[in-house]
């Protein structure tokens, strides 16, 4: 049963990482009336959190962040997110995102999955 606990621990470790980046895009695009623009926005952030998230939190990376700053680093990213869905004026799945990426932080520190 943990065994199982931990593996849909690291899928939905995954699929926040993913949501993360959809949060991202939705608020770039909200923030211009132009759609060019909406869109440049959206590629931008979206690339630019993928780089962050790929040097310092990507688990193959060799410049990853040991712990406790993976874990800053995390919180930091999945919390700005968060807020940013929530000014985005999308409180209910900023609500579920956050509560979720709470549930998942907790349970890796506990299965030691950093």
């Amino acid at each position: 049963m943990m065994t199982m606990l931990r593996g849909v621990n690291l899928g939905l470790a995954f699929a926040l990482e993913l949501a993360m980046l959809a949060g991202l895009g939705v608020w770039a695009f909200g923030l211009s009336q132009d759609l060019l623009i909406r869109w440049a926005l959206v590629i931008v952030v979206v690339a630019l959190a993928t780089a962050v998230w790929a040097v310092w939190g990507a688990p193959m990376s060799a410049m990853r962040l040991p712990e406790p700053w993976l874990l800053v680093f995390k919180i930091g990213m999945f919390g700005a997110t968060t807020l940013l869905m929530l000014l985005a004026g999308q409180g209910f799945w900023a609500a579920v995102f956050g509560v979720l990426v709470a549930l998942n932080l907790g349970l890796a520190q506990l299965f030691g999955q950093h």
